[in-house]
């Protein structure tokens, strides 16, 4: 069976080199022959994947504000969440067969199975616009990752390390086209004298995709709206793809029945963001204030565990 990838991020990347590694007769393509997208690179600290990246950083602690007030810190024992070389991995795994191409796939034809793991850059689902910075500061008072809320947006501010004495620093509002100057405020507002090494800005998926099949990770619409988080849902369902192809199932399907508990979990998640956005913004405020005080809601944020089960037993 001769299959193509259009795509080649996180789930592109990663099924293009399962792929490879089986010996099928895959062709990766994308429009860039190096990634770069503008997103936090932490992950989850529940996941391993079978081509192994490089943890440039281990979380311990969290610092969660509002409105510029410092709600709650957690610490945990061992790390919560890791930091990755996200660019370097995939682009490793790009290099891990022979059949990369830069470009578009115009020629459909010969390929019995086309797979798609593009980003949301057609504008086909509801988006936010977030930007990054890597920036070359002095040490914060906070040694983890923070995350600060406004209440007048529907989105947060982020700092993660990055390595190097260097932090990944970034923002996204729904009501916020372009959040580029806000996010250089926020980075005046927490560090003195910054210097700003990269800055960028990228859709990151937020709605439902209408047509998903024979899609894989943000093309399949395997975001977490909550935290913005694609990595871990991209890779387990590019997993669920090759699982398919070798069992010699359809894969729509497969992906369809593995894919369930995910997708369940991030349309629940969507629900929430629409309420939250409809909310004036004194109950915003409150609402904040009172679920950022319960550690075990905490948990379940950073676990990717907001689901109808664990919000309730909150």
């Amino acid at each position: 069976m001769k299959i193509a990838i259009e795509g080649a991020g996180v789930g592109g990347s990663y099924l293009y080199f399962l792929l490879s590694k089986a010996g099928e007769d895959v062709h990766l393509y994308d429009i860039n022959d190096t990634y770069i997208k503008a997103c936090g690179e932490a992950v989850p600290n529940l996941y391993k994947p079978r081509f192994p990246w490089d943890v440039v950083d281990e979380i311990h602690e969290f610092s969660f504000f509002i409105d510029g007030k410092e709600m709650q810190t957690v610490n945990y024992r061992h790390p919560k969440w890791i930091i990755i070389d996200k660019a370097g991995w995939i682009q490793a795994m790009r290099n891990s067969g022979s059949n990369f191409i830069k470009g578009r796939l115009n020629d459909r034809r010969g390929y019995d199975l086309i797979i798609r793991a593009y980003g949301p850059y057609d504008l086909s689902r509801d988006v936010v616009t977030v930007v990054r910075a890597i920036v070359k500061a002095n040490t914060q008072e906070h040694k983890g990752v923070i995350f600060e809320f406004d209440s007048r947006f529907s989105g947060f501010y982020w700092i993660f390390p990055s390595g190097n004495g260097r932090y990944n620093i970034g923002g996204g509002f729904t009501e916020i086209r372009n959040p580029t100057e806000l996010v250089r405020w926020y980075i005046s507002k927490k560090f003195k004298q910054p210097e700003i090494i990269d800055m960028r800005g990228a859709p990151l998926s937020i709605g439902r995709v209408s047509n998903v099949k024979y899609s894989i990770g943000e093309a399949r619409g395997l975001v977490y709206p909550l935290t913005g988080e694609g990595i871990r849902p991209a890779s387990i369902s590019a997993e669920c793809a090759n699982e398919a192809i070798y069992k010699k199932v359809d894969v729509e399907l497969y992906l369809q029945e593995k894919l369930k508990p995910v997708e369940y979990d991030i349309a629940f998640q969507r629900r929430l963001l629409t309420i939250y956005r409809l909310m004036p913004q004194t109950m915003r405020r409150i609402t904040f204030q009172h679920m950022l005080n319960k550690v075990k809601f905490l948990d379940n944020y950073l676990d990717e565990k907001i689901n109808i089960k664990t919000i309730f037993a909150n």
